[in-house]
């Protein structure tokens, strides 16, 4: 039997209904249990991502491995992209459709956000810094405070050390303009915020498109390096990634059960797109040089829709059994460590060991300890630093 309890609100008693406290103690519920589908989605992205720098460790110049390692960190990346714009677009959902949606609730989605992700940030740009500058590095000190503000790559790509950060940059700004439009919309309009919602959603999609289309206008890339560092890497052309995890989290809302019912013909559906993106189009031709509208503009699109649409089959996927299970939970939980730690500090230490070594190491022995290395140092980054900093938050938000 449910209770019904009173709260003494502004002087004066007010009951809540039982359907009121019931949907609460059911997100409540929900925001706790860990979605070991989800757990899986973070595990692989990290994986691809460390795989994409296995190459530079190993002193590889295999062009079908550079070329496959380019492939997996830009997938790895991405898959993170739309697993974020879930996440924090199921959190702003909820906020926007209340009656009550406040300036107060922005301000605690962000300081939420920044408590887990500023921290472990900026210590590992001081770390980064502090290598740089005792490796004789030359540093580029009038560019460097960008780095504490997110803006190494807002308007364009002026990134020299922490190469990662780039992503981090688009993470982080968009934590900070969608929720600030999101209010503003909802200042203007009172009603019909189920439908407010998505069609902000998809028009900040477009608008990010047309700035892409306008520099496609004004600029001819034919270098694919030139393509990551003017397009693929700068904040103000990619936030359009994280939002599409945004359309997936309003269809989760309010057509869960449709979209479960869906989930594997989505999966079937986004196995053939990522197959004819990356191997039917390949070999037809198409390339940076020949569509090159398509690959300044609608590349970045097709491949978080193809993201987005293999989503709903592991965010049904609540539980998981066995070794392999915990393994991947406990490499999901460690993935923040691991993306902040992996290439710029640890690879580049082991890097720099092997290169000054009297022998030559097996490659496959210098993976093995960049991956043992990688995971025990996110480990400790993560048990004793990221952690604490996380429950910090719990217990003031």
């Amino acid at each position: 039997m449910v209770k019904i309890k009173y709260l003494y609100i502004f002087g004066r008693f007010k009951i809540k209904s039982i359907d009121t406290k019931v949907k609460e103690m059911d997100s409540e519920k929900q925001m706790k249990q860990r979605i070991f589908g989800l757990d899986v989605v973070r595990a692989l992205a990290i994986s691809l991502v460390i795989f994409s720098h296995l190459y530079y460790l190993i002193d590889n110049h295999n062009v079908v491995l550079i070329s496959l390692s380019g492939l997996a960190g830009y997938l790895g990346v991405e898959i993170f992209f739309v697993l974020s714009g879930f996440l924090i677009g199921t959190i702003l959902l909820k906020q926007f459709l209340k009656p009550d949606f406040s300036i107060s609730d922005i301000l605690i989605f962000l300081k939420r956000r920044w408590y887990r992700t500023l921290p472990n940030y900026y210590l590992i740009l001081g770390i980064v810094l502090l290598i740089a500058t005792f490796s004789d590095f030359d540093l580029q000190w009038n560019t460097i405070w960008r780095y504490f503000f997110f803006l190494q790559n807002f308007e364009q790509y002026s990134i020299t050390i922490f190469v990662e950060s780039w992503s981090l940059s688009v993470e982080e700004w968009t934590y900070l303009l969608v929720p600030i439009v999101l209010f503003s919309v909802a200042l203007l309009v009172k009603k019909k915020r189920k439908a407010l919602f998505i069609t902000t959603v998809l028009l900040l999609i477009m608008l990010f498109h047309v700035l892409r289309y306008i520099h496609f206008l004004h600029y001819k890339i034919t270098d694919l390096n030139i393509w990551g560092t003017a397009l693929k890497s700068v904040v103000i052309y990619r936030i359009d990634a994280i939002l599409y995890g945004f359309i997936i989290a309003w269809l989760n809302y309010f057509y869960g059960e449709k979209l479960k019912q869906l989930r594997v013909y989505f999966l079937i559906v986004a196995v053939h797109l990522l197959f004819f993106q990356y191997i039917v189009m390949n070999v037809l031709g198409y390339d940076l040089i020949k569509t090159p509208l398509y690959y300044q503009v609608f590349y970045f699109s097709f491949t978080s829709a193809t993201i987005a649409m293999l989503l709903p089959f592991f965010v049904f996927w609540q539980e998981g059994k066995g070794f392999i299970a915990r393994g991947t939970t406990f490499i999901s939980k460690i993935s923040y460590s691991i993306y902040l730690l992996h290439y710029s500090i640890v690879s580049y230490f082991l890097k720099d060991l092997f290169t000054h070594l009297a022998y030559e190491i097996p490659s496959f022995l210098k993976i093995i300890v960049y991956l043992l290395s990688t995971l025990l140092l996110s480990y400790v980054l993560y048990r004793f630093y990221e952690k604490p900093m996380m429950e910090l938050r719990n217990d003031k938000y």
